[in-house]
């Protein structure tokens, strides 16, 4: 490829030397230039000093270098390309050298703290099961299509990804995922790689620190720009605090404490994997997982729900679900998994909740733990009668409100004043309560999440 052709839409400083040659390479390692190569000094990239970075490169056949703005050119036999901001700079020639690869295959990028490498082999698995070729590419991994998996020092660097794309593409591979972490975005790793659709794990960083939050999920949603239209689909979990700062676009839900696109209810957890039942707007079906834990449950929901929104079969969704198993490369945690049941219910009549509290213990050998999203528009006197009823009968309930409300903190304070045998906890966001919960309820425990009638309200533009 020509250098005037490879250097199209990058962030070009200064340019001094010839455009009209030919590239036959691109690389950042100096030891790894071959005769026609372009150079690419990037000190976080090279353990050389910058003189001898690039008179290694040069010596070794380097026809072109590409420098940070600030440096100096050294007399040599190439052309000097200065940019003011080399991973932009890398990103661009990347995707120019290997011919766009990103507009070219069908990618969905996964970000989130958790999940992101189990959802992506979640949607292998599925698409495994429906007979099509995939390309998985994470942090430290290819596999592609039914080859064996490789390891990469980092698979994300775009001068390691774009020709992993190109690859699949040739051997005839049309539908790829990619985990897209913190890191890659905040670097501008993935700054022209182009998705079809995004997958969000959660949102919520944990921290307890607003402005640490704040940036993270500002970062995070940086990634809606590069998806290819419109009407891509965000898969997104509605049960993370920061839902509803994606709403307003083609957000397709999922989540347990939320009814949305996808949803799951009846789960019971195995310290071998769980079953639940998937409610859709397809219906709903049983599903058997072979991997333990909550936070498992809630991959394989933002599976379905990419699945679904691209169109799959149902049955083929359900059995690649249930051929998942932990012998792939995933972290599936650490946890002390235990048999637990959850159940999630539209608040009811306080009569109702008594006899539902009734039927719930007499098939319960453990602890009973209340999952209570305060919001809505429930009376106060009415909460304080339903704080009373969670008092009788649960041995915890944990609170789950919004802190930037003072009406969602009043109604907790009158919920927790009727509770003076119950032990309570509160949480800001649904997905770690729900974790928080099944921890709490231990072994034979049962968790019931009571969600007031009119609590989807505040998820109601970001539920497909």
């Amino acid at each position: 490829m020509l250098l005037k052709e490879l250097l199209a839409s990058t962030p070009v400083y200064e340019l001094i030397g010839f455009r009209k040659i030919d590239i036959t390479g691109i690389t950042v390692d100096p030891e790894e230039v071959k005769k026609g190569y372009l150079f690419i000094y990037d000190p976080e990239m090279t353990q050389f000093p910058y003189e001898e970075a690039v008179k290694c490169a040069v010596e070794r056949g380097a026809v072109a270098i590409c420098i940070g703005q600030d440096q100096e050119i050294i007399p040599l036999n190439a052309t000097f390309i200065k940019t003011y901001h080399i991973n932009r700079f890398i990103s661009a020639v990347a995707r120019n050298f290997y011919h766009n690869p990103s507009q070219i295959l069908e990618l969905v990028g996964i970000t989130g703290s958790h999940g992101k490498s189990t959802v992506g082999w979640m949607i292998k698995s599925v698409l495994d099961a429906s007979k099509q070729d995939g390309v998985i590419i994470g942090n430290t991994y290819c596999q592609m299509g039914d080859q064996p998996c490789r390891l990469f020092k980092n698979a994300i660097f775009p001068l390691t990804l774009n020709p992993l794309l190109h690859e699949a593409i040739e051997k005839g591979i049309r539908i790829g995922v990619v985990e897209c972490s913190y890191t890659a975005i905040v670097k501008d790793l993935l700054r022209h790689i182009w998705f079809d659709s995004i997958i969000y794990t959660d949102l919520y960083t944990y921290f307890q620190n607003h402005r640490a939050d704040s940036h993270y999920l500002e970062i995070r949603k940086t990634l809606i720009d590069h998806l290819k239209g419109v009407n891509s689909p965000i898969i997104l979990n509605v049960d993370d605090y920061y839902a509803n700062q994606l709403k307003g676009r083609t957000v397709v839900g999922y989540g347990i404490c939320h009814k949305s696109y996808v949803y799951a209810q009846n789960i019971h957890l195995t310290p071998h994997g769980s079953r639940f039942t998937v409610k859709t707007s397809q219906g709903s079906w049983d599903i058997v997982l072979n991997v333990p834990g909550i936070h498992n449950v809630y991959n394989a929901l933002a599976t379905i729900a990419w699945c679904l929104k691209k169109g799959m079969d149902v049955e083929l969704v359900r059995r690649g679900l249930e051929n998942f198993e932990s012998g792939v490369p995933v972290e599936i945690g650490n946890d002390d998994y235990r048999n637990v049941d959850i159940y999630v219910r539209d608040m009811v009549d306080v009569n109702e909740l008594n006899a539902l509290y009734s039927e719930l213990k007499a098939e319960t050998k453990g602890k009973m733990v209340t999952l209570f999203p305060v919001g809505g528009r429930i009376d106060v006197s009415k909460y304080r009668e339903i704080g009373q009823v969670v008092n009788r009968h649960s041995n915890h309930c944990i609170l789950v409100t919004d802190y930037a409300s003072h009406s969602s903190m009043d109604k907790a304070f009158n919920i927790a004043q009727q509770m003076g045998n119950t032990v309570i906890g509160h949480e800001m966001d649904c997905y770690k309560a729900i974790q928080k919960a099944v921890e709490v309820a231990g072994e034979n425990g049962c968790v019931l999440v009571l969600s007031p009638p009119d609590f989807n309200e505040r998820f109601s533009t970001v539920i497909s």
